[in-house]
């Protein structure tokens, strides 16, 4: 760095004078009183000197582009130089920057969902979802981030829905545990569809591995002029639009069980078979049994005691762990009411404004 004393009356004079000398880069390094020269002393105030300096002129741009531009064509000779020995060194290179990579921190609106019950193994990916979706565009605020969010998991939800869904009307198989209370969904399924629907259904009530005692099914369906079967024949062929139900025993969520079941499912042709769970079971136990009867071509699932939940999120981890979309919540006992249909939209917002309660 280059210096020059300045000497001067006051210090505002010798500023003006550093920077007329050295421009307006000037750095002040040192400023302190020192006394006139000779005689002067006896009638002259202090003067005040001042130690400047200015650091050595940086390069232009142009010339750090010329350096950068050399630099590369440097690198690139000895690449080229080095061919056969970078092509072996690939896959370890790009092992290597992969694993030094750090992951990019959870969005705020996905940590607020983690606050609210989403399990953290769906946080990072719903982190990476929603930044892919949105490219070079970020949210101005929080808001906007919950909105995308909203709209990514929707998507998502949208779209497992649109993989699982089967042509035509298949034969609909309601399996799971004993006690989530498929017979009593399946009523009123039934029910809404007769009522609601006017679509003509066939129910098939048959036995497992174990006897199928609900004999309340075929009374309901005595009831609502459903014909409710006790063997499947193939035989049988109703109208095409007609809704074809097959209510079956619940069995373990054992490897065993579910082969059995698997077994006795494909003799029924093309089905669309939908998972039964009950709300009002732990998050881990449910997310155990999604796991288990994965091994099934699941179509979707179905939430009884949705009116027991504790929080909404279960919806959305059971979800997001099963890749498949919740098709119905059923909550009571009342036949055909607290069933319905389940809108993603609305289930998560119903899940965030039930955390902000």
């Amino acid at each position: 760095m280059k210096t020059v004393k300045i000497t001067a009356e006051t210090a505002e004079q010798a500023l003006e004078k550093a920077q007329a000398e050295i421009g307006p880069d000037a750095v002040v390094l040192n400023v302190r009183k020192v006394p006139a020269d000779g005689v002067k002393r006896l009638w002259s105030q202090p003067q005040v000197e001042m130690i400047v300096g200015t650091p050595d002129s940086t390069k232009s741009q142009k010339e750090a582009l010329k350096l950068l531009a050399d630099k590369v064509l440097q690198l690139e000779k000895e690449l080229q130089s080095k061919d056969a020995q970078i092509k072996s060194d690939v896959p370890a290179n790009v092992r290597e920057m992969i694993n030094s990579v750090k992951d990019e921190p959870l969005l705020h609106s996905v940590r607020i969902l983690v606050d609210i019950g989403l399990m953290p193994e769906h946080a990072m990916v719903l982190s990476d979802c929603v930044r892919h979706h949105m490219g070079g565009t970020r949210p101005r605020n929080l808001v906007e981030e919950m909105e995308l969010l909203r709209e990514v998991l929707v998507d998502q939800w949208n779209q497992n829905a649109i993989e699982v869904e089967k042509p035509g009307t298949p034969v609909c198989v309601l399996v799971g545990p004993a006690g989530t209370g498929k017979t009593t969904v399946l009523c009123k399924w039934v029910t809404q569809e007769t009522f609601l629907g006017q679509r003509p259904s066939r129910i098939w009530r048959l036995d497992g591995t174990r006897t199928n005692t609900a004999e309340f099914l075929s009374l309901h369906g005595e009831l609502m002029q459903v014909p409710v079967e006790r063997v499947w024949a193939e035989t049988i062929q109703p109208p095409e639009d007609t809704l074809k139900f097959v209510d079956l025993p619940g069995v373990p969520d054992t490897q065993q069980a579910i082969e059995e079941l698997s077994y006795q499912i494909k003799e029924l042709g093309s089905t669309e078979i939908i998972l039964v769970l009950n709300g009002s079971y732990e998050l881990q136990l449910l997310v155990k049994q999604v796991a288990s009867f994965s091994s099934l071509p699941l179509s979707g699932i179905i939430i009884t005691h949705y009116d027991e939940l504790e929080d909404w999120s279960k919806i959305w981890n059971i979800a997001l762990t099963a890749k498949l979309p919740v098709k119905f919540i059923s909550g009571g006992q009342d036949i055909p009411g607290g069933f319905r249909e389940v809108i993603p939209e609305r289930i998560f917002d119903d899940w965030v404004a039930s955390a902000m309660q």
